[in-house]
């Protein structure tokens, strides 16, 4: 029995199940996670090593060459990147995706261990971590109102647990602010004098601060344990410390050093639109739902602010809300499509049963996505969402062509059962064939590699499920509802249908061409091959970019002074930047933090509907504006990817490696490509990743002589380090607050190079050693990091781009390095950034693209059993991408990895209407000849056509106007489709026709030779 029989006889059961399906849509859809792109597990490990004191130099010789060398053979490993840098070493690998990372981590760690003993005596244990894409904060926080100790103190009492009390979050980090800290000033004369170390010092006041238990005792019949309270109750009882002598004598801690009572020195400070604040990060449980733990933490922060009157709490950042506003635009061009279809509908039906049966295919069919996307354990963003407004318009094309065609048989006097069984049976094999070749397209999509296959994985299969779930709706409940309430009138024959004016004038149209068929596929195949040829030598412009840019509303400012910068210097460049860009109307929130080495400044923009201007023109205001501070550079970068990077991919846009072994010769060769970049049109926010460091005092240890004093490295660099920047050897309790005990030199000791020369270190004999004797101690510099890709050294020139195409500026920059960078021998030139990955997607995305093809050729060929229809049906595809590419032009859209991704969803959707035509004319074709076959089924499919290619265009104009926060992510996925779409359906209402009458009569001539060749033979035997 046919499905559409069982739809017709069994009303009750398809009621129950449509219902059924409606129920569990509506309970998945309110458990479905929300977040702003799908989970995406990122292939990389790190390797840490820490080694105080060594220049990277050191670090790169002594740690990161023997790491590179053992871990380089681990299997899965596509590429090896490090970074050495001054006391620290940084190895990535980076692993092919679906590589299992527990076992390389399990791998590496075996690996590393046998080289552990070869690191050098002052380096830390190497570790491994992996790196977790959800590890960046979902909202940030700014406390002002009050002095840096005030605030802090507040964060740490009250906002900080009321914070981590949250389900979902799993930490709220501060930042910034002052904390109670004593130091112990030590007189290094004193020291001298009485022969005494710091070291001594530390153990003395160790010794002091100590409780612990100490057994049991017996009181009557009770046992009770003894505990020793031996803490600090207070400041003063430092000053009671005694510190003994190797003469056997004791020395008041307060005749060796001064004590004071006071506040951490500042290392950074935070302002919140000018004014001095703290902050808090907010990061979540790795499985938990972005928006709802930011709903709860928004709802804490206002429950907060007045809870604590006098505090300004602000959030400054919030991941969640980008995400919702996206989410709600999507859903809004999605409701907006949706009405639109329907509207088509009702302008071609001109009944109202008719449209209410067809547009009840799209809530069902949604909810049935949302079912399956929670078995498949899919969350609701903007990639699986726009999958859905993409194909919003589709869900309607298989009920429209069944219905269709039950309203016809009515139409011509069948009854309501009838009608419903042989309409829907009739076109059944049809629109499954259409529907699995919209489908087909998206199973090379989900073999693409990489960081692409994680992010539009997810919207293949939503697609594919929604497509799947309109067609079960269009063989059970359209054919059912159809039987029970559709109302016909009586002037709906075919006849009368081929009697209206547009379909008169379609007919005339045909008629003609099929009279001159050969010159109208000539025309055809020479504007395609004229066409292909501007594209391929540039006469056509098409631009190209890797994703498209998305106003997220934020700016992040990067400025640091030259030369050796104190923290005084850079607040005072902090100040200066937010006085030059506060005036900015499009700006909302304004924070930074200053530290000794830079300023960032986070430049928070009004929402996109409140402004006139997007956060790229924004940050060219921001970067005029700030070009020009004396001994300043400043870096300005607009938030653009839904991947949260400065450029589509979360790097740079544009980025030069060049690579050899000097790092002098590396350097010389990066500052000359640089000046070439930034001579180049729209080029911004050039950056060299290798550079000279400032100006430093070199300790190079005279192994010799600390051994021969008993000395070694390690024991120099800890108590130098001591001495120098102090070090906390203790914790004071009071009132449950646990205050540091820091001990270091006076600062009028430890801060100028004599000093630092005098530090005396005491030997196992108690001989006071002057560092001058233990190391020479000079002025120099060095190289602030030391980069490495595949265990060869390089440096990267690195740019953004301003309102230019990332394909043409590419191109320039390639020729400009060509022709006027001159590499010696030894030294080579790659690319990367955002170019790079743009051109392995685009040549995976194409590959992609050709098995698409081949796979829909294969799904036509077992539906006709035919291998010459579907090659007839194929024509489509050409016509399809000339429209894209038209779209894409006319609309200043340039192509990115969304436009191929609508392009290869293209090749799936633009040969349903050619599927249902050609089916459609074999089918006449049984009984009149080829010629009246066409012009009665051509005409008769015009409607239901262009019924199907409306509803999908209109459906996806919202998306393709870019209305809405993160619409212009899917802005050219629906461009492309709707342009193509439109195109192809236009020429394939002529084309197909007539390659059809073309191919038809060739193949029934070779037919008849065959057969003449074989009644010949038959004849001669």
């Amino acid at each position: 029995m046919k499905i559409s029989d069982i739809s017709v006889n069994r009303p009750v059961t398809i009621t129950m199940l449509i219902l059924a399906v409606i129920l569990i849509g509506g309970i998945a859809l309110t458990r479905l996670p929300m977040d702003l792109t799908p989970d995406m597990e990122m292939p990389f490990l790190m390797i840490r090593t820490s080694y105080s004191g060594a220049t990277p130099e050191e670090v790169e010789e002594l740690v990161t060459r023997p790491v590179e060398s053992t871990v380089a053979t681990v299997d899965g490993l596509s590429n090896l990147n490090s970074t050495s840098r001054e006391g620290s070493s940084m190895v990535m690998l980076e692993f092919e995706f679906g590589t299992n990372l527990t076992e390389a981590k399990n791998d590496i760690r075996d690996l590393i261990s046998r080289i552990e003993a070869r690191l050098p005596d002052g380096a830390d244990e190497p570790r491994i971590m992996s790196f977790d894409p959800n590890s960046q904060p979902i909202i940030e926080l700014a406390v002002a109102g009050g002095s840096a100790v005030e605030l802090k103190k507040i964060a740490e009492d009250n906002i900080q647990p009321r914070l981590e009390k949250i389900v979902g979050v799993a930490s709220a980090e501060i930042s910034g602010g002052r904390s109670r800290e004593i130091r112990i000033n030590v007189d290094q004369e004193q020291l001298a004098a009485y022969n005494i170390t710091l070291n001594q010092i530390a153990a003395a006041v160790r010794a002091s601060n100590q409780s612990g238990g100490l057994g049991t005792v017996m009181v009557g019949n009770e046992e009770l344990s003894v505990r020793a309270l031996g803490e600090f109750d207070d400041f003063s009882d430092l000053r009671e410390i005694k510190i003994p002598t190797a003469a056997g004598d004791e020395v008041p801690l307060t005749l060796l050093a001064d004590l004071e009572d006071g506040y951490q020195e500042v290392s950074s400070i935070s302002y919140l639109n000018g004014q001095e604040s703290i902050g808090l990060s907010i990061q979540k449980q790795g499985d938990s739902n972005t928006v709802s733990v930011a709903n709860e933490v928004k709802k804490a922060v206002d429950e907060m602010r007045e809870e604590i009157p006098g505090v300004d709490i602000q959030i400054t950042s919030n991941n969640a809300e980008y995400i919702e506003n996206s989410i709600s635009s999507v859903l809004q061009n999605f409701i907006i499509g949706g009405i639109l279809a329907v509207i088509i509908l009702f302008i071609f039906l001109r009944n109202f049963s008719s449209t209410i049966v067809i547009a009840t295919a799209i809530p069902i069919s949604v909810l049935a996505t949302f079912s399956l996307m929670y078995f498949a354990d899919l969350s609701l963003n903007l990639i699986t969402l726009g999958g859905i407004a993409l194909g919003v318009g589709m869900l309607v094309d298989n009920s429209i062509v069944v219905l269709e065609n039950i309203y016809r048989h009515r139409s011509i006097g069948v009854g309501r059962l009838d009608a419903a069984k042989e309409g829907a049976s009739e076109v059944a094999t049809a629109i499954s064939a259409s529907t699995l070749t919209t489908v087909a397209v998206f199973i090379p999509v989900i073999f693409i590699e990489d960081l692409l296959a994680q992010i539009f994985t997810p919207m293949a299969l939503t697609v594919t499920f929604s497509l799947l779930a309109s067609l079960f709706v269009a063989l059970t409940f359209i054919p059912m509802l159809s039987s029970k309430a559709l109302k016909v009138s009586q002037n709906e024959s075919d006849e009368s249908v081929k009697n209206k004016r547009y379909i008169r004038f379609y007919q005339n149209i045909l008629n003609k061409s099929l009279q001159h068929r050969y010159k109208i596929i000539s025309v055809f195949i020479i504007f395609f091959v004229l066409f292909g040829v501007g594209i391929a030598v540039d006469i056509i412009p098409l631009e190209t970019e890797y994703m498209p840019s998305s106003d997220q509303g934020t700016i992040r400012v990067f400025a640091s002074m030259t030369g050796n910068s104190t923290i005084d210097l850079n607040n005072d460049l902090a100040q200066n930047l937010y006085n030059r860009v506060e005036d900015i109307p499009e700006i909302d929130i304004l924070t930074s933090r200053v530290n000794s080495g830079r300023v960032n400044l986070t430049v928070e923009l009004l929402p996109l509907s409140e402004r006139e201007r997007d956060v790229s023109q924004v940050a060219e205001e921001i970067r005029n504006r700030t070009k020009n501070i004396p001994g300043a550079s400043v870096n300005v970068s607009a938030m653009t990817s839904m991947m949260g990077g400065r450029g589509g991919s979360g790097g740079t846009a544009v980025e030069a490696q060049i690579k050899g072994p000097d790092l002098d010769t590396l350097l010389n060769l990066g500052e000359k490509a640089e000046s070439l970049l930034e001579k180049i049109e729209g080029i911004r926010n050039t950056d060299l990743s290798l550079e000279k460091g400032n100006e430093e005092i070199h300790v190079k240890i005279n192994k010799t002589q600390a051994q021969n004093y008993g000395f070694t490295d390690s024991d120099i660099i800890s108590y130098v380090n001591m001495a120098l920047s102090g070090s906390t050897i203790s914790q004071l309790t009071e009132s449950g607050e646990e205050i540091d005990i820091v001990l270091k030199l006076q600062d009028s000791e430890s801060t100028s190079l004599r000093n630092l020369s005098d530090i005396k270190l005491f030997s196992t004999n108690g001989i006071g050693v002057p560092l001058s004797q233990l190391a020479s101690i000079d002025e120099g510099s060095g190289y602030s990091s030391i980069a490495r890709e595949n265990q060869q050294r390089y440096i990267s020139v690195s740019a953004d781009i301003f309102e230019r195409p990332l394909g043409e500026v590419q191109t320039e920059v390639e020729n400009v390095m060509t022709e006027k960078l001159q590499l010696p021998s030894g030294y080579t030139i790659t690319y990367g950034g955002e170019a790079e990955d743009m051109a392995s997607s685009f040549s995976q995305l194409f590959t992609a693209a050709v098995l698409a093809i081949i796979l829909v050729y294969m799904v036509m060929a077992s539906q006709f059993e035919s291998l010459i229809y579907p090659f007839v049906i194929m024509f489509t595809v050409p016509l399809s991408i000339v429209g894209a590419v038209l779209g894409l032009i006319i609309t200043g859209t340039p192509l990115s990895v969304n436009g191929l991704i609508g392009a290869i969803m293209l090749v799936g959707i633009v040969v349903n209407n050619a599927i249902v035509m050609i089916d459609y004319i074999n089918n006449r074709k049984a009984y009149m000849n080829r010629k009246e076959a066409i012009l009665e089924a051509a005409p008769i499919r015009l409607r239901p056509i262009l019924m199907t290619t409306l509803t999908t265009t209109l459906a996806l104009v919202p998306l393709a106007l870019g209305i809405g926060t993160g619409a212009e992510t899917q802005q050219p996925m629906a461009i492309v489709v709707i342009s193509g779409l439109l195109f192809s359906t236009i020429l394939t209402l002529i084309i197909i026709p007539v390659v059809y009458d073309i191919v038809d009569e060739i193949r029934k001539r070779f037919v008849n030779w065959l057969r003449k060749i074989v009644h010949k033979e038959e004849a001669e035997e």
